[in-house]
């Protein structure tokens, strides 16, 4: 499952940056999550993956670490020809309908 993960920090103490990093330093994704794209937003306030993972358990293996001072969002994603079709689908059906 392809996902759009968020997440923003919620601590952001000299302490908890600290310990944060040292997290970071020794971290390393769980079997059955493959990152696509990972980046910290420029402001520091938080960052945005492409991440895709096997199942919802490797999600929550891999954001667990991280929840002393990171929130998450996650949202499933596609590519937009898929979901267009659905769409359409959705419109067609509707149309039936009196």
């Amino acid at each position: 499952m392809l996902l759009h993960v968020t997440w923003e920090f919620i601590d952001m103490t000299e302490d908890a940056e600290r310990r944060h990093l040292a997290v970071f330093e020794q971290w390393r994704p769980p079997a059955g999550a493959d990152f696509k794209a990972f980046y910290n937003f420029a402001d520091n306030s938080g960052g945005v993956a492409i991440l895709d993972v096997d199942s919802p358990a490797t999600l929550a293996r891999t954001t667990a670490p991280w929840v002393p001072w990171l929130r998450f969002r996650a949202t499933p994603i596609e590519p937009v020809e898929q979901t267009i079709a659905i769409r359409g689908e959705a419109l067609a059906f509707r149309d039936t309908v009196s």
